[in-house]
């Protein structure tokens, strides 16, 4: 009888299955309403061959789109009664693409930030009662710190030189729903810093942050490598082969306490 008991699944309440119902809703409307998916495919060349696509910057919007935006939605919807973690990774998806139209002086990602925002905003209103309160223990990680230091100058000149070919519409006419990737591309790098530094400190939200980071950084530097001379890729192959090293070591977990204390 126990255990039958315990094999019972706990029934939702109404509203947190309401709030997952609306985030896996999301999910496609992030792989391919925006077109996460469809960018990423330009790397594997699963696109229509015609065209020379700008791998580099089509990678970026689609890393951001797949990795970070649809990994929150996902995050959400499989666990909406500890939705925090997808709620912080999708918040800082918001607020990087509100910063990137503002230093790419672009206005193209403030629709999307918007949606996004709506959506954020319906999801705590399901969850509000419900849910689980926000897990506000910081517990600093000198491994993922580290990591955190070495992301800021690689990834802050990532997003610098975007955003100045933004600026300066040096380089137009790669859009998607009439929207320049330049400064998406620039809100990538934005975002890539803002994930490893709360990484660091915030231990109920690493496991999503750091696949989500490892993934977007990793995946844009295969393509810088894979394609240097398209548009996005930075000047150089190091770029991207720092970019893949760094997506790496985020993706490594740290040690748990008990077996650093087990060894000391």
């Amino acid at each position: 009888m126990d255990e039958a008991a315990a094999t019972v699944k706990v029934r939702l309440p109404a509203r947190l299955r309401v709030a997952r119902i609306f985030a896996w809703v999301m999910v496609p409307v992030a792989l391919f309403g925006l077109f996460g998916l469809a960018d990423l495919m330009t790397l594997p060349g699963w696109v229509d061959q015609q065209y020379e696509w700008s791998v580099p910057l089509e990678a970026s919007w689609g890393s951001l789109f797949t990795f970070v935006v649809g990994g929150s939605f996902i995050s959400i919807a499989k666990n909406p009664g500890q939705p925090w973690p997808g709620f912080v990774l999708l918040s800082i998806a918001i607020g990087a693409l509100l910063l990137g139209s503002v230093f790419g002086l672009d206005a193209g990602p403030v629709p999307i930030a918007i949606l996004l925002a709506v959506a954020l905003a319906l999801l705590i209103w399901l969850v509000r009662r419900e849910g689980a309160p926000p897990p506000l223990a910081l517990n600093l990680s000198r491994q993922y710190l580290l990591v955190a230091a070495a992301g800021l100058p690689l990834w802050n000149l990532y997003a610098a030189h975007a955003f100045e070919v933004s600026r300066l519409r040096q380089d137009t006419g790669h859009l998607t729903w009439d929207i320049e990737h330049w400064p998406v591309q620039g809100s990538v790098g934005i975002a890539l810093c803002l994930t490893a530094l709360v990484m660091a400190f915030w231990p109920d939200g690493r496991p999503l942050l750091r696949v989500a980071t490892s993934l977007s950084a990793t995946y844009v530097g295969a393509a810088m490598l894979a394609f240097p001379d398209r548009a996005g890729a930075m000047d150089g192959p190091m770029w991207g082969v720092a970019m893949v090293l760094w997506g790496t070591m985020t993706a490594l977990p740290t040690p748990h306490p008990e077996s650093v204390a087990a060894k000391s």
